[in-house]
């Protein structure tokens, strides 16, 4: 599954859950979600400048869960072939990772609020260090055109006073690997 998603940085979180709220849209309780994201062998290129087929694999520490990421970029930061799955034990998963030549780069810590709204993913975001956002993302198919998916994302942010203006095309871990190297 492919999944390509638009981000984009919020002023103001309480009149975005209102509207969304109106719209039917029901968010989660705050979760807390600590996130250490490898490369291989301490290659820093993914963030520096990102390019099609870069992968990055994360472990993400959340309640009393964690879970395994793999996300393989294809035409952007927002847009990724990805994969998940529960892990048991996420200290083992890390030195198979290490042992595997994968080297942890970035950690994002941040609150989440998730909701299903309609066909969309959405992702109100409190991240430490960086501010706030919202996500929005779409599940499609391998073959869908992402310029297409993008703009009627945007089209759906803007109908809540959103603006494209505010587009952070960098994933978090980006934004904090750059952060961490000024």
């Amino acid at each position: 599954m492919r999944e390509i998603e638009i981000k984009l940085r919020v002023k103001n979180f309480k009149a975005l859950e209102v509207k969304l709220t109106a719209d039917n849209c029901r968010l989660s309780d705050p979760i807390r979600q600590e996130d250490v994201i490898y490369s291989l062998r301490g290659s820093e290129n993914e963030w520096r400048e990102a390019k099609e087929g870069d992968i990055i694999v994360r472990i993400r520490r959340e309640n009393n869960r964690s879970l395994f990421t793999l996300k393989k970029q294809q035409t952007n930061e927002m847009d990724n072939t990805e994969l998940e799955t529960e892990v048991s034990d996420p200290d083992a998963l890390h030195e198979a990772l290490l042992l595997m030549g994968y080297v942890p780069q970035v950690e994002v810590k941040k609150n989440r609020r998730e909701g299903k709204w309609g066909e969309y993913e959405i992702c109100l975001d409190e991240v430490d260090e960086l501010g706030t956002f919202v996500e929005l993302e779409k599940l499609t198919s391998e073959d869908a055109d992402p310029n297409e998916v993008r703009e009627e994302l945007f089209k759906v942010l803007e109908n809540l006073g959103l603006s494209r203006n505010d587009e952070e095309t960098r994933g978090y871990d980006t934004q904090m690997y750059l952060l961490r190297k000024k």
